[in-house]
């Protein structure tokens, strides 16, 4: 959530808090749905969360997905993020979020984007897709380094990129990139290339240390102490102005001078808390309902192949996790922290993957006492 409550206010660069935090008041409404709708993937990214690959015996049939997506709609939701795995791979994605638009979502395809090419692309436009999500994590070598381990069919970078031009033209466009220490050095001239394509819409995002990348052997997942290089690149491209705008995930930031400049692709705004669970929701490719997909299985809400995701949805205690935050289990810097109550230890995936809990956040630029002030500010 990415505003500052009226009764609250930055002084001396801390947040004195005197109000109910927003997150208990507001109404509960998933939405964004992230959809995870198959497994099935062509590549083997050393980052996958999911160490996706070949197909899930409890992926849910069309049928099952449509009476979700009612479902959901039914409880308000607005958006679906469609992804896998490799979207494109799942048998008859273009009629699945044909239907997903006729019954109103908007509709994004979030790809590894090897697989768009132009025909595929005129299936998207015919399904009346809203917006494309596309990865590119390097340039050639270091995207083809982490993405294109055992990939035989050519460079994923250059099928990338060359989903990346169909899709430009003719969608909204967001280049997504997970920020790790091998990306990190090569950031500057990713930002020259994608500026070179005609890119408006770059979303940076912290590498979480779960899944295949737990296996690697190298560091691969930024160091907290990396946030301050990652941050300073970010406010100084945004406040460069141009139409590249760079917008963060919720794993970057919290509550220093910059964070006007790290928010909304540098337009403003604070974070407070974690919406997973209040205004989103996540279903895995096997069925299972979470607040945020990567999330471990203890943190599941419920299974859709034996229960609908409204009853599991109307049960905000199966989303304790942020429906009852209690802000008196922070530990660590959180605990001693003056925002903690507020922020919540930032994003719950990252707090939860790096420490065990979801009450201490080592990647937190406050916690770090770092953070200019943003130069124009």
């Amino acid at each position: 959530m990415e505003h500052m409550p009226p009764n609250s206010h930055l002084l001396g660069g801390a947040l004195h808090v005197t109000f109910t935090h927003p997150l208990d008041i507001i109404e509960r409404v998933p939405l964004v749905c992230l959809l995870e709708i198959t497994r099935r993937c062509n590549l083997r990214c050393v980052h996958c969360e999911n160490r996706c690959g070949e197909v899930s015996a409890g992926e849910l049939s069309d049928g099952q997905l449509l009476a979700v997506a009612e479902g959901l709609r039914r409880l308000g939701g607005e958006t679906i993020d469609v992804t896998g795995g490799e979207p494109l791979l799942r048998d008859g994605w273009d009629t699945l979020c044909a239907r997903l638009v006729d019954l109103g979502f908007n509709v994004a395809l979030v790809t590894n984007g090897t697989l768009f090419t132009q025909g595929r692309r005129e299936l998207a436009q015919a399904a009346g897709i809203n917006a494309i999500g596309l990865s590119l994590d390097g340039l050639q070598a270091t995207h083809d380094g982490i993405r294109g381990l055992g990939f035989s069919a050519g460079s994923p970078f250059r099928l990338a990129v060359a989903g990346l031009e169909q899709a430009l033209p003719h969608f909204p466009t967001t280049v997504i990139t997970q920020v790790n220490k091998r990306n990190l050095p090569e950031l500057p001239l990713l930002h020259s290339f994608l500026r070179g394509l005609g890119v408006t819409r770059w979303q940076l995002q912290l590498c979480i240390p779960v899944g295949r990348v737990r296996d690697l052997a190298e560091p691969f997942v930024l160091d907290p102490a990396d946030l301050e290089t990652l941050t300073k690149f970010i406010v100084e491209r945004n406040e460069g102005g141009g139409p590249l705008r760079i917008d963060t995930s919720d794993s970057i930031g919290y509550y220093t001078q910059r964070e006007p400049c790290l928010r909304n692709g540098g337009q403003g705004g604070y974070w407070t808390g974690c919406q997973a669970g209040i205004r989103s929701v996540a279903i895995t490719y096997d069925g299972r309902v979470r607040g945020c997909s990567v999330l471990p299985p203890e943190f599941d809400a419920g299974d859709l192949h034996t229960e609908s995701i409204e009853t599991i949805w109307r049960d905000a205690e199966r989303f304790a996790y942020t429906t009852r935050f209690d802000h008196q289990k922070l530990t660590g810097k959180c605990a001693r922290c003056q925002v903690g109550p507020l922020c919540r230890a930032g994003c719950t995936t990252m707090a939860y993957w790096t420490t065990g809990t979801i009450h201490e956040n080592p990647y937190c630029l406050h916690g770090l006492s770092q953070g200019a002030p943003c130069p124009s500010r």
